[in-house]
């Protein structure tokens, strides 16, 4: 699956240096982080789900 969606976040300097600092010691680029913690977000049909039930 090509990657051609890009967001932009703003970052306080502490928020900044800890993804920073926690990827460097996982070796992963901050990319591959964020892409981790998206991956472990519910699947879109949970969240419709849930949603409806509101």
């Amino acid at each position: 699956m090509a990657r051609d969606k890009s967001i932009k976040v703003r970052l306080t300097d502490d928020e900044f240096e800890r993804i920073t600092l926690y990827a460097k010691s996982k070796g992963f680029s901050v990319s591959e982080v964020i892409r981790d913690y998206i991956k472990r977000l519910p699947k879109r049909e949970t969240v419709d789900r849930r949603l409806e039930i509101e």
